[in-house]
């Protein structure tokens, strides 16, 4: 049967794009086979696709193609010099969906250019990147699937719309009983299951790939891992070494702690240079040891206390005071700072009660205040802000925090470095601390071995780290991550609001492939969107789906989709 021409198109230029960098992945079609007999949804494997030769598998049962055309969908791609694995990933699964009945375009776009596309335009039909979860998980859940928040650049890029779970979400954030929060916080994780606004494809781990005869003593929090406050004031430097020599793909766009745009990038950087008022611990627990705050208490459900340091003081020697905590409070909230908004919706104001005292007053009970506020708000110097009238967009040139280390140069497109605040209740054990731009992993990894640079700040899961790992100067460490590749779908776009082909195109999801093929078996295969880095958090009582594209055709034509004489897959009449 001949294909149209724009078909033919389409399906050449992803299989062109996919089999540069995926020899091998013929197994692919072995793995939809080795599911292919089984159920698609649910524990015990009860309904989605029959049996193994699924009725329509191979042509549509019903080709008369009377349904209305889909759209063609634009899945949004990185550079394969910016992240190789992914790039494939994404090449394979936009082919997958091809093999499905989409008529399917992917956009290689450079990496800001693609996160504002789909963060702040939603103009994307499908996405994938790291997500990069913090410490409390429904706070970040909301701001990514509350109806609310649907409006360009308000965190929902997905589309997904559910009024009982925006309630679910908000009776959980106004808890204070840690118990309940953990049964509400398994309801929520079923109920996103169950409708796929996105789906993890991988749950990929922290790691941390450092030059060993230069530093040791890895620890990783939480959110954070093994880039995190924790880990940095737990470094230990080997031998003469006195410098912590990391890099980038990428310059960093500014040094405004208030006006960057939440990649990791610039959060890793603004940690260390910033104070917060709790910071955690490896078990993920406020802890007053190496906090800003000494103590806290809720005086009720609306309002925090905490018990300032009051001998400390900013990098430029002015002292740090509770005016300067109250301030910021104040002022990220006064001034909606687009970055903070989430934070900011639950504080009313803050108002120093004597020396060494705050209190916050929120706007609406938040349970969960020192992991979801607390633990991300920077504290930021009253004398050098509060002339500014629009924060977002302040030209920061040298940065003036608390934090264990102080902005040292910034030298855009090429490095980035920081020192060592002597003073600083938590120090760190090095004495600078640099961050080069280095776009070709090949180079990175020969100056991690030689040791020109002596980490490697993002953990990449690679064929680069297939390979050297057992390299006598590398030395690794994992752990289980509360982050994860995602898959998520415009469900602003036709065809893309229906559950039933969001379930269909998860069960068409590559995973195994992409785990042990792309990332070389580093990962787990992603299941749920809360992973057990969360601790008692997470349940595994939800909603799992297999890999088996049959299923995934069967699904569709129950749901009464068709497929035309070009196997082109067609929405229900009707709709």
């Amino acid at each position: 049967m001949a294909e149209d021409s724009d078909r033919v198109r389409r399906r050449s230029f992803l299989k062109a794009a996919t089999a540069g960098g995926l020899a091998g992945m013929t197994a692919l079609a072995g793995c939809s086979d080795q599911t292919g007999g089984g159920t698609s949804e649910g524990e015990g494997g009860s309904g989605g696709g029959g049996g193994g030769e699924t009725e329509g598998s191979d042509t549509g049962s019903d080709s008369s193609g009377s349904g209305e055309s889909l759209p063609t969908y634009t899945y949004v791609n990185n550079s394969q010099s910016y992240n190789p694995p992914r790039h494939d990933a994404i090449n394979l699964i936009a082919s997958q969906f091809g093999d499905l009945g989409l008529d399917m375009e992917v956009d290689v776009l450079e990496w800001g250019t693609l996160f504002s596309r789909v963060s702040q335009e939603y103009d994307y039909s499908f996405a994938t990147w790291h997500t990069f979860f913090v410490s409390e998980p429904v706070t970040e859940l909301n701001n990514l699937f509350n109806s609310n928040n649907t409006d360009p650049g308000q965190g929902n890029y997905s589309g997904y719309e559910n009024p009982e779970l925006d309630e679910m979400m908000g009776n959980y954030l106004a808890e204070p009983d840690t118990e309940t929060r953990i049964n509400q916080a398994h309801e929520i994780q079923k109920t996103l299951m169950d409708d796929v606004p996105t789906m993890p494809i991988t749950q990929m781990p922290q790691a941390a790939i450092f030059n060993s005869n230069q530093v040791s003593n890895w620890q990783a929090d939480l959110a954070n891992g093994f880039n995190s406050y924790w880990t940095m004031i737990n470094l230990e430097m080997v031998g003469d070494n006195t410098e912590l020599k990391g890099y980038w793909p990428e310059t960093l766009s500014t040094m405004n702690v208030l006006g960057h745009n939440d990649e990791s990038k610039h959060v890793y950087q603004f940690n260390m240079l910033y104070d917060f008022l709790v910071q955690l611990n490896d078990n993920a627990e406020p802890d007053p040891e190496v906090s800003l705050a000494t103590d806290w208490n809720r005086v009720d459900e609306t309002t925090m206390e905490y018990t300032i340091r009051t001998d400390h003081s900013w990098h430029d020697g002015e002292d740090l005071t509770a005016e300067d905590v109250a301030f910021t409070y104040n002022y990220v909230t006064e001034n909606e700072v687009p970055l903070y908004s989430t934070q900011a919706q639950y504080i009313e104001n803050a108002e120093v009660v004597d020396e060494q005292t705050v209190r916050i007053n929120m706007s609406q009970p938040l349970g969960p205040f020192n992991l979801a506020v607390a633990n991300l708000v920077p504290i930021i110097p009253q004398h050098k802000w509060e002339g500014r009238s629009n924060p977002a967009q302040a030209n920061i040139q040298e940065p003036v925090g608390s934090g264990p280390m102080m902005f040292d140069y910034w030298e855009q497109g090429s490095e980035f470095g920081m020192t060592k605040f002597d003073e600083h209740f938590a120090p760190v054990s090095f004495e600078r601390r640099f961050w080069r731009i280095i776009p070709e992993a090949s180079t990175v990894w020969e100056n991690l071995i030689n040791g020109d640079l002596n980490y490697e700040p993002f953990g990449r899961i690679d064929r680069s780290l297939d390979r050297n790992q057992d390299n006598e100067s590398i030395g690794t460490r994992f752990q289980t991550a509360p982050t994860f590749w995602m898959f998520t779908p415009n469900e602003r776009q036709q065809g893309l609001d229906d559950v039933q082909m969001r379930k269909a195109l998860v069960e068409t999801l590559p995973r195994t492939p992409i785990v042990e093929q792309i990332l070389f078996g580093f990962p787990e295969e992603g299941y749920n969107i809360v992973s057990s880095a969360f601790g008692p958090l997470h349940t595994e009582d939800v909603t799992t789906y297999e890999q088996s594209p049959e299923a995934a055709r069967s699904r569709l034509e129950e749901a009464g989709y068709t497929w035309n004489d070009d196997d082109m897959l067609q929405a229900p009449s009707g709709n």
